[in-house]
């Protein structure tokens, strides 16, 4: 149970730096980057390593490329899933996906 509130804070607090920065991501309010964060730790928990298993062959043969697609597909769906919250394309999705990792990693590290 941990783990969960740790990634949907770190989540959270990510989304907020990326809205802050980019004019692609937006959020009508505190309450739907919330709900945002939680459906993107729901997602990356349960759907992700479903779609990185089926995805495996395309992974080999891109040296690991693919799985931004997976985290940019991931992102993306879970925009579509909150309502009060836009991204603006896919593309971006991809690039806030390496973004967001880059954050949470930084973001983690400060609440261990």
């Amino acid at each position: 149970m941990k783990t969960i509130l740790k990634l949907w804070m770190s989540n959270a607090v990510s989304l907020a730096i990326i809205d802050a920065l980019s004019s692609n991501v937006a959020f009508m309010d505190g309450i739907s980057l919330i709900m945002t964060a939680l459906v993107l730790s729901v997602l990356n928990m349960t759907i992700k390593p479903v779609l990185k298993i089926l995805a495996l062959p395309f992974s080999i043969l891109t040296l690991g490329i693919f799985s931004l697609v997976i985290n940019g597909f991931v992102l993306k769906l879970a925009f579509e899933l909150s309502s009060g919250s836009y991204i603006s394309s896919f593309s971006t999705a991809i690039f806030i996906s390496i973004v967001l990792a880059v954050i949470n990693s930084v973001v983690e590290g400060t609440l261990d």
